[in-house]
């Protein structure tokens, strides 16, 4: 059985030991395969057929390394952006995410600043526009591996696309993987516990940080939820500000679905890897103002 792929970087030979970076299986190379012959070694930029010396499972898009230079297996890279598009950035929005192995959904969950091409000089805004640069957090639909761009730039590198036109909107260089708990989400440190008993959850503008996107994560949460909606919350979403909200199953997407209704509010859902998103924002606010501009289903 014999796995085809291209030499990002390096040398690799009969021999050697690698490291499948999701599973953390390792085996030994028997054969390097091409059409004119088995080769005594490989290097960057050869494509080739690799034999191993165990039965491991890889599937597609998968990297093997050497085991002393894993790469990242994660789902929340850190990246800096050059948007390419016109129509600017919707943080929350989902995109297709293309690296050198795979192409994985994800969407920007974060900006955290963006750069003064002439003075590089960090400032804060909501979004990017036409090719204006800055540094974002992303949340993937499934982790993948990938290199820092400092470490590889082949491997650590990647275009976002357009799900519905495939135009490429934007081009990004990790940096890091973010960790989970910095990917703006507020847990909801609220009365009740995640029991089954009734939660209250109290919804404010002091409660969500950063601006373009907040967040609020229920996915640890058993109990009924009922939202309390404060005035700024409401002048939050107003500003053209959007919420997304991580909910375990769609058993809560009722709460979420009442509480848009009631305060006259749209919103977006679908599902992930981990459960169901929901991306609310006030209508008329909303860039594009389509309904179901994310791949969701739209109310």
């Amino acid at each position: 059985r014999g796995f085809c792929g291209t030499i990002a970087s390096g040398v690799i030979r009969p021999g050697d030991e690698l490291l499948v970076a999701s599973s953390g299986r390792t085996s030994r190379v028997t054969r390097i395969v091409t059409m004119d012959g088995d080769l005594p070694e490989a290097v960057a930029g050869q494509s080739v057929t690799l034999t191993l010396a165990d039965e491991v499972d890889i599937s597609r898009g998968e990297m093997l390394s050497a085991i002393d230079a894993p790469p990242i297996h994660a789902r929340h890279p850190e990246a800096h952006l050059v948007w390419l598009q016109e129509e600017p950035l919707q943080p929350g929005q989902i995109y297709l995410v293309k690296t050198a192995a795979s192409v994985t959904p994800g969407r920007v969950t974060a900006l955290q600043y963006t750069v003064d091409v002439n003075t590089l000089e960090q400032k804060q805004a909501p979004t990017l526009g036409l090719n204006e640069i800055g540094v974002a957090r992303l949340e993937l639909d499934r982790p993948i591996s990938f290199d820092t761009y400092r470490q590889n730039r082949h491997t650590g590198s990647f275009i976002l696309i357009d799900r519905f036109t495939n135009a490429t909107v934007a081009a990004g260089m990790i940096l890091a993987a973010a960790p989970l708990e910095a990917d703006n989400e507020q847990p909801t440190d609220l009365p009740g516990a995640s029991d089954g008993s009734r939660l209250r959850i109290s919804l404010s503008e002091a409660a969500i940080s950063g601006s373009g996107v907040g967040a609020v994560d229920l996915r640890a949460e058993s109990g009924t939820v009922e939202f309390e909606v404060a005035d700024s919350f409401l002048d939050y979403l107003g500003k053209g500000n959007r919420i997304l909200f991580r909910l375990r199953d769609p058993g809560q997407l009722p709460a979420v679905a009442l509480m848009a209704f009631e305060h006259r509010l749209s919103f977006e859902f679908d599902r992930t890897a981990d459960g169901v998103s929901v991306l609310l924002f006030r209508r008329g606010t909303h860039s594009g103002d389509k309904a179901a501009d994310d791949g969701g289903i739209g109310i």
